[in-house]
């Protein structure tokens, strides 16, 4: 006969096999540890975006992707730097809303040049250089490359500095031989002359070449003298080498001369590449050469002029078809495109030169700017693909385009729902390229291709319509657009009023110019916006509606895709219904997925750009060359 426990015989009852009863202690135990399992799998079922690890999460466990140094930039703009750029929708690698991912970014090669600021020349002399180092090295940039001006205490680094002291040679020589030092010191990569500028497009052959950061020997470029070198940093210890152990040190005036013509690969005179040397200067630009003889102060502010109407006539040249200015809804959204309008005056404005008519000396045949042959301006609704034609867009919030579509700041989430159709602005502006079938998520990849591919993005120019013009907040500031393209940019006025009469038919608003620009340019605007006559009332109630819509953007109860302001969002103490206005945003972006992510992906794009400028100025600035931060 089986034997029970005592335990289950004083209870009254038998049990198949011989157990205690759970202590009250381990009931709660084993239903706390139930219903940790219970909300562990409910919060993973509700994760908006499912991946490996939320449909098994007892799996094993991956990460997240890290978040990016420098991520965030004024404001709340966010972005993740990753090779999969192209997916229709940042959220799908990120797992964050409202942060893009953007392509890696490119690795800038430096180029150097050599400044040594001499305690003796006179201040203004020493002024006029900083400016034309200035001038040196915004055009450098604006080409991808990270210009570096080298000094004395780079070249007393090199170990061969010591030899050069021991040795008797001329001062010019001296001089060379000190910037070659400079050089080697840093290692590969390129060494100009600062009177050394780029002036083709940017999808050049050599350009390109250059940008790629490998130079596997010595070169220099015919017609350049010793204007640029190219060269890995072996050889260029060999040429120093060379040079220190010739016994014609004390009758060369040049380093080049001390070394075998055999050290050099030789390429073809560059076309892309101008040097304002002094027999150039003498041959071809008589004025400004005469004007150095007189005083050299005075005459290097003037090649300061002259080179920089010639970057900006390359910048023309280059464009030849003119500057788009995208208009998509034109009789709804004529303030959206007003700071592009005033920026497309700044560029077709001819600069002041000491002498109007000339070219560059890499290209003798250009088309001289005039102001009797204005620049072209078009403002189509659509954007084109053509290296010919620059285009400036200017991309609105969906919540910003959907009240200027509806004429309203009352805008409701049935409205947005039942009453606009998806994503207006990106459907406009791709449907010449793309068609007018196809739904947002198959137009953005497309989009973000034209934006942010290296060639694509040297032939247009994106803008925020919601950031504070050109000039203000979180926009790119005049300082900003001038190292974007190259060159300095005429004085600008971007706060004249919209009710100006000039504006009150926006195809004469095509060709705005702004009181410090007078001369009328020609305009090519398209069929639809020609017929457009907008009233002082319409164009007030669109900067009205532009006003509301930023301030819902920049409110406290925007949780990730306001604006931001400083060092925080502040509440739009104008807006009624503050949290009802947010849920409207939220509405809209959630219907015009694709314009919200154009939205972000160009306001990200920006901010890198301008963060990653403003990190390399702070750490050159400790350098030599610090006096030429004359832009601030």
């Amino acid at each position: 006969m089986p034997r029970y426990s005592s335990r289950a015989n004083r209870a009254g009852h038998y049990s198949a096999y011989p157990r205690e009863r759970p202590s009250p202690k381990k009931i709660w135990k084993y239903t706390a540890a139930a219903g940790c399992l219970i909300l562990i799998l409910l919060f993973f079922a509700s994760s908006p975006v499912p991946t490996a690890q939320d449909i098994n999460p007892f799996g094993p466990a991956a990460h997240r992707p890290p978040s990016q140094r420098n991520s965030t930039y004024t404001g709340q703009a966010r972005w993740y730097n990753h090779w999969r750029w192209l997916n229709p929708f940042s959220d799908s690698i990120t797992d964050a809303e409202n942060r893009s991912v953007l392509p890696p970014l490119r690795e800038r090669p430096p180029i150097y040049t050599f400044y040594n600021p001499d305690a003796e020349k006179d201040e203004s002399v020493k002024a006029a250089e900083n400016k034309l180092l200035l001038v040196w090295r915004r055009a450098w940039w604006a080409q991808g490359f990270k210009p570096v001006i080298l000094g004395k205490a780079e070249a007393m680094n090199n170990p061969l500095y010591e030899r050069l002291q021991v040795r008797k040679m001329d001062h010019t020589l001296g001089a060379d031989i000190m910037r070659w030092l400079a050089w080697g010191h840093m290692g590969q990569g390129m060494l100009s002359n600062w009177l050394v500028l780029p002036m083709g497009p940017y999808d050049d052959h050599l350009l390109s070449f250059l940008r790629r950061g490998e130079y596997p020997k010595l070169t220099r470029y015919e017609g350049l003298d010793a204007g640029l070198f190219s060269s890995d940093k072996a050889s260029i210890e060999a040429a120093l080498n060379e040079a220190l152990d010739s016994p014609n040190l004390t009758e060369s005036k040049s380093l080049r001369d001390l070394v075998s013509p055999t050290a050099f690969a030789v390429e073809a005179k560059p076309g892309t590449i101008a040097f304002y040397d002094s027999t150039t200067l003498a041959d071809q630009y008589k004025a400004v050469s005469a004007s150095l003889t007189d005083s050299k102060a005075t005459g290097l502010l003037s090649l300061q002029d002259l080179i920089i109407s010639h970057l900006h006539l390359t910048f023309v040249n280059t464009f030849s078809s003119g500057i788009a200015i995208l208009t998509p809804h034109p009789s709804h959204s004529l303030i959206l495109h007003y700071p592009a309008r005033i920026l497309a005056d700044a560029l077709i404005t001819c600069p002041s030169s000491p002498i109007p008519a000339s070219c560059p000396p890499n290209n003798p045949s250009c088309t001289p700017c005039s102001s009797s042959k204005p620049f072209a301006l078009s403002t189509p609704q659509s954007y084109t693909n053509t290296t010919a034609l620059f285009t400036i867009g200017t991309i609105p919030h969906p919540y910003t385009l959907a009240s200027l579509l509806a004429k309203t700041a009352s805008l409701s989430i049935p409205h947005i729902r039942r009453n606009s159709a998806r994503d207006p602005w990106l459907v406009s502006i791709t449907s010449k390229i793309l068609g007018p079938t196809l739904g947002g998520p198959d137009r953005i990849v497309p989009f973000k291709e034209g934006v942010a591919s290296q060639v694509a993005a040297s032939r247009s120019l994106w803008l925020v319509a919601e950031e504070e013009g050109l000039g203000g907040g979180n926009a790119m500031s005049k300082k900003d657009l001038e190292w974007l393209f190259g060159f300095a940019l005429p004085a600008y006025n971007d706060s004249t009023t919209l009710s100006d009469p000039k504006l009150k038919t926006s195809s004469v608003a095509a060709t705005l110019a702004s009181p410090a620009l007078s001369h009328s340019v020609s305009s090519l605007v398209s069929e639809e916006e020609s017929k457009v006559s907008l009233g002082d009332k319409e164009i007030e109630h669109q900067r009205t509606l532009l006003a509301h819509a930023k301030s819902v953007l920049n409110s406290g109860s925007s949780s990730e895709g306001g604006l931001g302001k400083g060092k925080g969002r502040r509440r739009a103490s104008k807006v009624k219904n503050d949290v009802s206005a947010d849920r409207v945003r939220m509405a809209a972006e959630a219907w015009h997925l694709a314009d919200t992510e154009a939205w972000n992906f160009v306001r990200a794009l920006g901010a890198r750009g301008r963060e990653e400028r403003r990190e390399w100025e702070g750490r050159e600035r400790m350098f030599v060359g610090r006096g030429t931060w004359i832009d601030d």
